[in-house]
């Protein structure tokens, strides 16, 4: 019967087939093809009178093989939740108010967000077992991430929709203001105003529980907070044959810190897998995901990533801090010029502005701050990332999803369906994507992208190799950026020191410049290391029109490069040497970039 059938047919649907729920020509009434259905398409077979959806959670639990429970209306007009099929007699059942009244005091340990965000909702509490009802009964991981919260056995049920929303509302109450407008009452959610939703993936301010069962949830918040608290920008988690090895990358630089019992690594790569909601059986395959995490004071994204080695997964996460970008070029290390052009190509009507440089440079930071500063009610704003960093009010955020066949030049083509002003693509990898970024240019658009260069004016030979006409891509051209990151040095504890002359004839300083020199012990602000924070080097180029005619007439790029120099734009080594006239960094930071032949 089901042979016949699309390899993409939701399981769900083939269940009610095999069973002779459904038949094949039912499937006609849903408007779409089957395999367009979401993978768990519960409210469109619903909507289409295709199952009743008692009928809908019964085939999900025989599927799974646990109980099922749906809400029933005895005479008296009580609410009274019945079991339907299940492997054994799961008592208390009965009124909803009397199951949910059992929970008292298991709830205050596992965050709201955690049942939100993984679909499932408390419904009773019974002989030492935490009882969820879930919208997604396939979804095992949800089960493993409270059984750890709680240190007890947590089991999970399918149930209708009906009583999935009302247990949402009598457990959430009036905090779910979509369940309400959901529900009919539109009075009072029309009325009310409604504020963000603040709900974490990790609120590190919450109390764990002692003993081993929270020896997990401890390891792996202990973890995330010793990144915050030493401002590191990424945490690599690698196993070894016969250890466990914990590294922070910290101001550019990798540190080593106490290793965790290897017996437990393992479960923490799960726990940290759980909250980035990747898939926990997968072990074969580099997954990434994203865990939004609260201190109690601010609230923290991390891009987590694991692979597969020979001796376990490994872990890096990225910390994203949103509220850590800037309101101003300048205090990323722009000079005053630099700012200047960067936001007068960035207020341009259409054209192209490309930040350049290696991986970890800070090109997004440098990208996410400008469209901070541009964006205004009166711009439409798309951004198509992979993966999206900082996640932005007023902008459109598109993550890339290869597999659903949505790419850069994908989003991009829709985009310019969708009346944009600006256009951010994370990065121009493709010929594809390259003409794309150019044809939304010429036709009134500003498209912000990276490329990976070693100087701003590369980017022109670059996309030139891509097939983009030289004759095209100059008058399309606003504005070409190269960047690097470089610690700055501890104000605190550096001392000045007068360059010597053979090391100033060497980096191109001046003999007898003073410059800053970082301490070896450091000092309590730095955390002994002599540098505290980072900041970058830029190379920012805005493309005149003698330039943009250099460019489209094809200008070898050894008479480009000098006609930018004459021009007064500071290569990456210039404003290296500048910023350690400035005290800024030392010499020893800069000194691949300086040091002349």
């Amino acid at each position: 019967m089901t042979s016949t059938l699309p390899r993409e047919t939701p399981l769900l649907v083939r269940l009610l087939l095999e069973h002779g729920d459904l038949e094949p020509s039912d499937l006609d009434r849903l408007g779409v093809p089957v395999e367009a259905l979401p993978a768990l398409p519960v409210n469109e077979l619903i909507e289409a009178g295709l199952a009743d959806e008692s009928v809908l959670a019964m085939r999900l639990a025989e599927y799974v093989g646990c109980s099922w429970f749906q809400l029933v209306d005895p005479a008296g007009g009580s609410e009274e939740v019945e079991e339907g099929f299940a492997e054994g007699d799961l008592r208390p059942r009965g009124p909803l108010s009397h199951l949910i009244a059992s929970l008292d005091g298991v709830l205050d340990r596992v965050p709201e967000s955690v049942f939100r965000n993984r679909g499932v909702l408390p419904l009773f509490l019974a002989h030492g077992t935490f009882h969820l009802i879930a919208s997604d009964p396939l979804d095992q991981g949800a089960v493993e991430e409270i059984r750890m919260m709680l240190g007890m056995p947590v089991a999970q049920h399918a149930c209708t929709v009906s009583l999935y929303r009302r247990v949402r509302m009598a457990v959430f109450g009036e905090r779910d203001k979509i369940s309400e407008a959901l529900s009919g009452d539109g009075s009072r959610a029309g009325a009310a105003s409604i504020r963000p939703d603040y709900d974490v993936d990790l609120d590190l301010s919450q109390p764990l529980p002692g003993g081993q069962e929270g020896r997990v949830l401890r390891l792996v918040n202990s973890i995330v907070l010793q990144a915050l608290e030493e401002g590191a920008s990424d945490v690599h988690c690698e196993p070894y044959e016969n250890k466990v090895r914990i590294r922070y990358r910290v101001d550019g630089k990798l540190r080593e810190a106490a290793s965790p019992p290897p017996d437990v690594f393992a479960q923490a790569v799960s726990r940290i897998k759980i909250l980035a909601k990747m898939d926990i059986a997968e072990k074969r395959k580099p997954q990434d995901g994203a865990i939004s995490v609260s201190d109690g004071e601010r609230r923290v994204d991390l891009r987590v990533s694991t692979v597969p080695t020979i001796h376990g997964e490994k872990v890096v996460m990225r910390v994203l801090e949103k509220e850590g970008l800037p309101d101003d070029l300048r205090k990323l290390g722009f000079s005053e010029r630099q700012a200047e052009d960067f936001m007068e190509a960035a207020e341009s009507h259409h054209g192209l502005v490309f930040v350049t440089g290696p991986t970890g440079s800070g090109k997004s930071t440098t990208l996410y701050t400008c469209l901070g500063l541009i964006n205004t009610p009166d711009r439409n704003i798309s951004t198509v990332e992979d993966p999206v960093e900082y996640k932005l009010d007023g902008l459109n955020q598109v993550q890339v999803n290869p597999l659903a066949g949505l790419t850069f030049a994908g989003a991009l083509r829709a985009f310019l369906r969708q009346d944009p002003d600006v256009i951010m693509v994370g990065e121009v990898r493709d010929t594809e994507t390259a003409r794309i970024c150019m044809r939304a240019a010429q036709t009134g658009h500003l498209v912000l992208s990276t490329l990976h260069t070693n100087t701003a004016l590369q980017v022109v030979t670059r996309l030139v190799d891509m097939g983009i006409e030289p004759f095209l891509l100059g008058p399309s051209l606003r504005l070409l950026e190269a960047q690097r990151l470089v610690r700055r040095i501890c104000e605190r504890c550096s001392t000045w020191t007068e360059l010597p002359e053979e090391a100033a004839l060497r980096h191109g300083l001046e003999p007898g410049l003073a410059v800053r020199r970082s301490s070896e012990d450091g000092c309590q602000a730095c955390r002994g290391r002599g540098y505290r924070g980072r900041l970058g080097i830029y190379e920012v180029v805005r493309v005149t029109e003698d330039i943009q005619e250099a460019i489209a007439g094809g200008m070898p790029m050894g008479d480009l490069e000098r006609m930018v120099r004459a021009a007064g734009y500071a290569a990456l080594a210039e404003d290296a040497r500048a910023k350690v006239a400035q005290g800024l960094t030392s010499l020893e930071e800069v000194a691949d970039f300086v040091q002349v032949d």
